[in-house]
């Protein structure tokens, strides 16, 4: 190959081969993908590469599910190891260790949340959701935006990342989900 050949070709590697970059690392969402039920299956700390706690944290134990309709979506969470106890014990309590009760279905001694859930609209921009909750069992998600950059989202699965904590974001969460309905 003669040089001019040598220097077209690179010419047209080095102009398309950043294209095909940056076309690979964009996943278009529509929301007729998205529509369904999507079950956790991992979650972890892209700064630490550590699992994450709480209610994302599959490894800890919890089961999150996140669900989409055309317009709406809803997120519930609980830790499989929460307690539980029939009706017919908890009439039996006092009005007292009823509150106590209740309070202890959500929350644990340390405080840390055993059950959440959220829901509101949402919508989609490129490869990146929007959730706006509308209700929400931690109130100070309600009226927040919720982002989830998608990086891969196929017919079984979706690998989205979140900024964490919500206010004032420290580290970026990678959270995989796969489809179960």
């Amino acid at each position: 190959m003669t040089n001019a050949r040598w220097y077209i070709a690179a010419l047209l590697l080095t102009l398309t081969l950043p294209g095909a970059n940056v076309a690979l690392a964009q996943v278009g969402v529509k929301a007729e993908d998205l529509i369904g039920t999507w079950e956790l299956v991992s979650a972890k700390d892209l700064k630490t590469g550590a699992d994450v706690p709480g209610l994302d944290g599959v490894s800890t134990g919890m089961l999150q599910w996140l669900q989409f309709t055309r317009s709406h979506y809803m997120l519930i969470a609980m830790d499989r190891g929460r307690s539980v106890m029939s009706s017919a014990d908890f009439a039996k309590l006092s009005p007292e260790e009823k509150v106590k009760t209740n309070y202890a279905r959500v929350w644990n001694e340390k405080n840390e949340q055993l059950f959440g859930a959220n829901g509101g609209t949402y919508s989609v921009e490129g490869d990146t959701i929007h959730e706006k909750p509308m209700m929400a069992l931690y109130t100070g998600f309600i009226g927040t935006d919720r982002i989830l950059k998608i990086t891969r989202l196929d017919t079984s699965t979706m690998v989205a990342q979140l900024a964490w904590p919500p206010v004032n974001p420290t580290t970026t969460r990678e959270l995989t989900y796969r489809r179960i309905e």
